[in-house]
């Protein structure tokens, strides 16, 4: 029981070098090109490993094993060749058929791979055999030979044969699965020549670097160590002209009348107003005229509120409420200021009047019945400019809000 720690440790050891090892076997492949011949060649020493005559496993013998075996499906085959088309994903599925299989550590295996050297750069376009390398590989893994895979009479998924072949479509079916960010990601790290780590850096001292790559600094003059400034005693001054002066500007009576405005016509003076008996209406019978004309700053009217001063039609309690007139000349326009306001209601025999402010508002606090509403006939006198007539609008008030707005437009657009 003391040495299952130890044989655990070695078990480690030998899986890191393992990965680092074939790291460093996929890193020396400068392109594709190169991986493609490697496969064949590493197919073709597998096949005559594996095979008592040395018949090759071809690409459609491998394919037929893996369909009939119902371990890899046409999609997911289909795919596996778009992924291997690039040079991340060929890289990482040779490195996953590597390290699965433990060939990396092969010295064959190693020989092979040092061998591209000899391939030209303009070798010609090898087939690629993915799918035969896959079975390959993982025949070799199992010490099994190649002749006893036959896609007429597909292995039983338990005996070796299927689990040649189960192993090998997982390593398909990864490379699919695999997203194109983690695929660029892992291929980084397999590139050629990969990242250099601190061992790999050479431990050689740094090189000066020689003109023209360095730049000698360029030196700098201080102000405290430059010459002062000399005078010359003997020198002459030099001499100052007098600046020259233009023709003085002459203005005549003739040209500052004619600069003058022509005289504006007076003031067309209108009609003096009349009101005629008729259109003064009489106060209520018993009750003083309660007419309140606010200034400007117009604020709220109480006096109509109050319960002692009005006389309501309504019984029960009364709430008062506020209700603001707003005058404009189109909706969200500019407001009328100064034009007369009178609200009044059938309920209360009294009404308040007044002005509106400068924005065109009118603000008054009116009473309605506490347990229901009450109608208000607003009356606005718009000016001569207007039309000079008065414009009714009703509104019913009640105690559920604080303060009811109405607005007054004389025309609806600009």
């Amino acid at each position: 029981m003391e040495a299952e720690p130890a044989v655990h440790a070695d078990v480690g050891m030998l899986e890191r070098t393992m990965h680092e090892s074939t790291q460093n076997l996929i890193r020396a492949f400068p392109d594709s090109k190169h991986m493609t011949a490697f496969a064949g060649n590493l197919l073709e020493w597998l096949c005559r490993e594996l095979s008592p005559n040395g018949e090759p496993l071809s690409e459609s013998r491998a394919r037929a094993l893996l369909l009939s075996a119902n371990v890899l499906d046409e999609p997911t085959r289909n795919g596996f060749s778009q992924v291997v088309e690039s040079d991340y994903g060929m890289r990482l599925a040779l490195y996953d058929l590597l390290s699965e299989s433990g060939l990396s550590d092969n010295e064959i295996v190693t020989s092979l791979a040092s061998a591209r050297s000899s391939l030209p750069a303009d070798a010609s376009h090898v087939d690629p055999v993915w799918l035969s390398l896959a079975v390959a590989v993982f025949a070799w893994r199992s010490d099994f030979l190649l002749d006893g895979l036959d896609p007429a009479s597909p292995p039983d998924p338990y005996s070796p044969a299927g689990q040649v072949l189960k192993r090998a479509a997982h390593v398909i079916r990864l490379q699919v699965q695999r997203s194109a960010t983690e695929r660029d990601k892992l291929g980084r790290k397999l590139a050629y020549g990969g990242t250099p780590t601190l061992d790999s850096l050479s431990r050689d001292p740094a090189l000066a670097p020689l003109p023209p790559y360095y730049r000698p600094p360029v030196p700098v003059r201080y102000p405290e160590y430059a010459p002062g400034i000399q005078v010359n005693p003997d020198e002459s001054e030099p001499s100052q002209q007098a600046p020259a002066r233009g023709e003085s500007i002459q203005i005549d009576a003739e040209e500052v009348a004619g600069s003058q405005p022509a005289a504006t016509s007076l003031p067309v003076t209108q009609p003096p107003l009349r009101i005629d008996a008729s259109q003064v209406e009489p106060p209520a019978r018993g009750q003083s005229p309660n007419v309140v004309m606010p200034n400007a700053t117009t604020r709220v009217n109480t006096g109509l509120a109050s319960g002692s001063r009005v006389r309501r039609r309504a019984k029960g309690p009364m709430k008062s409420t506020k209700l603001r007139v707003l005058v404009q000349e189109y909706p969200d326009g500019p407001g009328l200021y100064g034009l007369q306001v009178r609200v009044a209601s059938s309920a209360i025999r009294n009404y308040v009047a007044g002005t509106t402010g400068k924005d065109g508002e009118f603000l008054c606090e009116v009473p309605v019945p506490l347990d229901g509403g009450s109608t208000y006939d607003i009356d606005v006198t718009w000016p001569r400019d207007f039309g000079g007539d008065v414009e009714r609008k009703s509104i019913t008030l009640n105690t559920d809000r604080t303060t009811f707005v109405l607005p007054f437009y004389r025309k609806m657009k600009p």
